[in-house]
């Protein structure tokens, strides 16, 4: 519901902010939970005189500064929408992390500056203990077997890990 990354032309380095409703009673509550968040977040971006204009994956590309700004954003849209941030609807991120390591194997997944893995993995605890996030895609790079790992046996009980690039862009995995 919020683009960064390649997919926006704004400070987020993470490229994708999605929510995801739990625990539906059935299928059109789900479609329901999304779109009164969805309508939310647009009034909210409004209100704060913050475009609604959208990403290349369809959600909206606000001129915002930070993954915690857009985390908060969320949030304050489930609340608007009388949902319960982690009870009806959580959220989910796709780092998109091929994108954002250097060649000395460092992440810039918050800001310019690029972070080791152990700091990367320490971000991702911060953020998951301080919102309702529930699925993290593509942490980092496909081929970073040891940080796939350390991020998986450290979170991978509590959060769902994706690997969309580490599988889709080699089909031999």
């Amino acid at each position: 519901i919020i683009n960064g990354g390649a997919h926006a032309d704004n400070a987020l380095r993470i490229q994708e902010f999605m929510i995801r409703p739990e625990n539906p009673i059935h299928f059109m509550g789900a479609i329901e939970r999304c779109f009164l968040v969805i309508h939310s977040l647009k009034k909210i971006l409004k209100s704060k005189k913050l475009l609604v204009n959208v990403g290349d994956e369809g959600g909206f590309a606000p001129s915002i500064n930070s993954n915690e700004e857009a985390l908060e954003l969320i949030v304050d849209a489930i609340d608007a929408a009388k949902l319960q941030p982690g009870k009806h609807v959580s959220i989910c991120l796709d780092v998109a992390a091929n994108e954002l390591m250097n060649k000395n194997g460092k992440y810039s997944i918050q800001s310019e500056n690029y972070l080791s893995t152990e700091e990367s993995i320490n971000y991702y605890k911060k953020i998951i203990s301080n919102y309702p996030i529930k699925s993290i895609e593509d942490p980092f790079s496909e081929n970073d077997w040891k940080a796939w790992a350390k991020l998986t046996s450290e979170v991978g009980k509590q959060i769902q890990i994706v690997g969309d690039d580490l599988f889709v862009t080699n089909p031999k995995r």
